[in-house]
């Protein structure tokens, strides 16, 4: 019996994510594969240290429960005319980590997503999320940039 093939597309929803949509489309027609639309929601503990005074900082089950709505939404909008539409995960945690282990614990055949293109100061301070999985991922990786 052969397994389905599976191709990761993370998305941060914004613009650039989408320039890697014809990709994804277009290499799940022909390699026959599932997708699975991915979104990591970084843990809101990070923010606790700050005084920022009487802010209410959302729990982490209100921003899964968001960004599981936000990712159905956005599923709706972007990927519709897939042959099956693409299963919606949400992570938590390390946005590179989690694509990472999310492509190996589903054996994915290819991570296709969408760089920035950040380059000097801006990729020192903002880092680079495709960057870390092209380095860490076991499966191929197909990096997008957005122009």
């Amino acid at each position: 019996m052969t397994t389905k093939k599976l191709i990761v597309y993370p998305t941060d929803f914004s613009e650039c994510s989408l320039v890697a949509l014809h990709w994804v489309r277009t290499l799940a027609q022909s390699l026959d594969a599932d997708v699975s639309c991915l979104y990591v929601v970084e843990e809101p503990h990070i923010y606790s240290t700050l005084d920022v005074g009487p802010v209410a900082i959302p729990s982490l089950t209100e921003l899964v429960r968001s960004a599981e709505t936000r990712l159905d939404g956005f599923i709706k909008s972007n990927l519709k005319n897939f042959g099956k539409a693409p299963k919606a995960v949400v992570l938590v945690g390390r946005a590179a980590d989690e694509i990472v282990a999310h492509a190996r614990e589903n054996a994915a055949e290819l991570i296709v997503m969408a760089t920035h293109g950040y380059s000097g100061v801006r990729h020192l301070l903002l880092g680079s999320t495709t960057e870390s999985v092209l380095r860490h991922a076991i499966c191929p990786v197909l990096s997008i940039r957005s122009v």
